[in-house]
């Protein structure tokens, strides 16, 4: 285990103390734009919503009947907000509590929410 020699001025003396090593780092997890973020939701083997669902939702603001069932579900003082952020969003930031109550209810776990997130962010 790595160490580090402290200094005590006062003293003058010096103690070794073992430090821990720092856990591995998460990937940055950058903004996705709306596109990215609807794509994304239609990628894959097991797509969340449709191609038809991502091209609508990108050009006219229509929620996939998938998020509208999952905004459907969140406490009715928060939907109306809920609906604005993801229709007139032009980024989704990974830290949005909204994200995390998506992830839960598409059965993402942390790591699975963060490597969907990851994906989306590399769709030019």
């Amino acid at each position: 285990m790595p160490t580090l020699t402290r200094y005590d001025v006062k003293t003058k003396t010096t103690t070794t103390v073992e430090i821990a090593p720092l856990p591995p780092s998460k990937p940055y997890l950058r903004n996705l734009s709306r596109r990215q973020f609807y794509q994304a939701l239609a990628l894959g083997d097991d797509p969340y919503i449709t191609e038809a669902e991502a091209l609508a939702a990108v050009a006219s603001g229509m929620l996939p009947a998938a998020v509208e069932a999952i905004v459907s579900n969140l406490p009715s003082e928060t939907q109306f907000s809920a609906r604005m952020l993801l229709v007139g969003a032009t980024t989704f930031v990974r830290s949005h509590p909204l994200v995390g109550a998506f992830g839960v209810a598409l059965g993402m776990s942390e790591s699975q929410l963060d490597e969907f997130w990851l994906g989306a962010s590399k769709l030019g």
